[in-house]
């Protein structure tokens, strides 16, 4: 519901990787040499992959969503914005074992369990929370050997150990774990491309077709047979250290993370092997945040001032199984990247009050983004060697400052302008199928400037707040999947590279709308525009001036609603619906029309129970009730590629389901 907001997914990268766009800014590819545009943080703690990033909890308290360049507050610098998840602390003054137990079922066998306890163990020194989630469900499409995708099972588990010996002390231990065992996304074959090398060899070589006999009518049926997987594990653990001083707060933020994922797909869809691409990614990270809060001067100035360090170290493989029934396995190549991340930071920011209703906020970020890189090139399943090992170095130091102005005009009418400049790291290309193509590419600059509005009317019955922003990009990053043909051997190579774009602008805005108009109805819409251009192009890039941005729909608009009614003595029932409208959505740079997504809306609704004078509630609940066909993500190998094959990854159709939650 969130204005210029896109979650998805991309095809190669697993059903659990999400790839987040805010404003036109993300990252196409998962991969470790390339760093995401939007950084998530879980209870201050960075996520540096996206694989597994989709995480399930059932302890959340709030979810934040921050636009534009951040990194002078907290953590991770990111060009295009941030989501910040917090999840609910132990409750140190619970006199019992407190908590939920919740329970929904659905279409596609849907059962998904899910339960919180807060367990005091001293009173108002030490409290345990334990939270569980279980979810299974079958996938809603088929491949033409029986099996589904888009299924659901998984397991995860968060426990928060909550210490306080003094007022001022306070320590947080955490540790959560998911475990998944699933099949690949919901994708179908939209069309081969009969000209291209793999399918003109075929039909040349063997008694086999790959052409468009293998595309099927239906939006949720595929007619492939090779690998069907996405399995593997992510866990962490923390310790949120704070002290409370005279001037402040200073808190510390240490983190781990673990993280393996398999991800098998079978992008052709059909019977042939004519592409299998296994991509297992085996990740570690560790964090630490020192943070200082505090006010001075009167209180008329607040601010904030930390140091932050960063460093994951990850394996990244990709074998893949190209055109067996041509080559016979000699076409099998295996594309393996070894890559250690840096980034220590310091960051400050402060807001001082010049008078009683006007601010000036100043900031910055002093930051250095290294990247240790190593390449190799096997063939798979054989390991013969045939490119060796290959080990490439940057590093880029920056500094990214913040300057706004703001001005209370009432209690509840504000007004700011503010420039921020933000950075994307570069890197080296990741998925290169060769030596000569595991080139480098430059960070990602941006200054972005705002003008917005926050305001109440109505006695604070109304909400009323409009964002405008023009972002403008130096070295835009931009990536391209496609398949060239060796001109030695005639054999494909499937490879991604990045290349940096001089100069390209962003503008739009956002407008959020929310009322009470009356006691138990609450009513909200919002409007995003994100208008992205490129204004000088690069000589061969696959983009031109008048190209859509990926992932980035012009418009998106977001209504809903939510009413609650007394039932006299049966308790309160509580009814909710969203509908959300997404422009024309590019998600290939060439905007193939082939996996563009068309204009779309999705409906939500939501009716829940809750009983009188009991802990139970219950609850009916459909998602896409008007049963839209809708793409999450596509993938075009192009004219000049040489597999031909187009494949789009389709979103869930609707769904019904019920759920009931006791408290106790």
């Amino acid at each position: 519901m969130t204005p210029n907001l896109l979650y998805g997914q991309k095809v190669q990268s697993g059903s659990s990787a999400g790839q987040v766009y805010i404003r036109g800014i993300g990252q196409q590819d998962t991969k470790a040499l390339f760093n995401p545009g939007v950084a998530i943080y879980v209870d201050g703690v960075y996520l540096g992959r996206a694989q597994a990033n989709d995480l399930d909890m059932a302890d959340v308290k709030q979810v934040e969503v921050l636009y534009g360049p951040q990194g002078t507050l907290f953590g991770k610098n990111s060009n295009g914005g941030a989501i910040n998840i917090l999840t609910t602390k132990p409750d140190l003054a619970a006199g019992r074992p407190v908590g939920t137990v919740e329970f929904q079922t659905g279409d596609f066998d849907r059962l998904d369990a899910l339960g919180v306890v807060n367990v005091p163990l001293i009173t108002n020194k030490a409290a345990l929370q334990v939270s569980v989630t279980r979810r299974g469900q079958d996938g809603y499409s088929t491949r033409i050997d029986g099996q589904d995708q888009a299924n659901q099972n998984r397991t995860a588990g968060r426990a928060q150990l909550l210490v306080k010996p003094s007022d001022n002390f306070e320590a947080i231990f955490r540790v959560d774990g998911t475990t998944f065992d699933e099949h690949s996304g919901a994708y179908r074959l939209v069309e081969v491309r009969e000209t291209s090398k793999i399918p003109k060899l075929y039909a040349l070589l063997t008694p086999y077709r790959y052409d468009n006999r293998w595309v099927t009518k239906s939006d949720f049926e595929v007619n492939g047979t090779g690998p069907n997987k996405n399995a593997g594990h992510a866990w962490g653990t923390s310790l949120t250290l704070s002290w409370e001083r005279p001037w402040g707060t200073f808190r510390s933020i240490t983190g781990y993370r673990n993280l393996y994922v398999d991800s098998e797909f079978d992008p052709d869809g059909s019977p042939l092997t004519v592409l299998d691409i296994l991509n297992p990614i085996d990740q570690r990270q560790f964090s630490q945040e020192f943070q200082a809060t505090g006010t001075s001067f009167n209180r008329r100035l607040r601010w904030v001032a930390g140091l932050f360090y960063f460093r994951e170290k990850a394996t990244d493989l990709e074998p893949s199984i190209v055109a067996f029934e041509i080559f016979q396995g000699a076409a099998n190549l295996s594309y393996n990247n070894y890559v250690v991340n840096q980034s220590p930071a310091a960051y400050g920011q402060g807001t001082y009050d010049l008078t009683n209703k006007l601010r000036l906020t100043a900031g910055g970020r002093l930051a250095q983004d290294k990247v240790d890189a190593k390449r190799s090139q096997t063939g798979y399943p054989i390991p013969t060697i045939q490119d060796p090992l290959v080990s490439r170095s940057a590093r880029w130091t920056s500094f990214l400052p913040r300057v706004g102005l703001d001005y209370q005009w009432t209690p509840t009418v504000m007004t700011y302008v503010s420039a921020a400049e933000g950075s994307k790291s570069g890197g080296f290309n990741g998925r290169a199928a060769s030596i000569e193509e595991f080139t480098r590419f430059e960070p990602e600059q941006v200054w972005t400037y705002e003008v917005g509005l926050r305001s109440e009317w109505l006695d604070r019955h109304v909400r009323f707040n409009v964002t405008g922003f023009f972002s403008d990009y130096r070295d835009f990053q931009i990536q391209l999947n496609r398949s060239t043909i060796d001109p030695v051997t005639g054999l494909p190579h499937a490879f991604s590279f990045v290349g940096n774009m001089p100069k390209a602008t962003i503008k739009g805005g956002e407008f959020v709308l929310s009322a009470v108009p009356a006691a138990g109805l609450r009513l909200s819409a919002g409007l995003g525009i994100t208008d992205g251009k490129y204004v000088t192009v690069s000589p061969g890039a696959p983009v031109t001036t008048d190209s859509q941005f990926v992932d980035a729909p012009k418009f998106t608009f977001t209504v809903g609603g939510e009413y609650s009614m007394a039932l006299g003595g049966a308790g309160h029932l509580v009814g909710r619906a969203d509908y959300i409208h997404k422009s024309t959505i590019q998600y290939d740079y060439s905007n193939s029309p082939l996996v563009a997504q068309d204009p779309f809306g999705l409906l939500n609704a939501r009716l829940t129970w809750q009983m009188r004078h009991s802990p139970v509630s219950v609850y009916l609940f459909g998602t896409n009730l008007t049963d839209t066909h809708y793409a999450l993500g596509g993938l075009d190998d192009g004219p000049n590629g040489g597999l031909g094959e187009v494949i789009k990854l389709m979103g869930p159709p609707r769904q019904w389901g019920l759920g009931a939650q006791y408290g106790f």
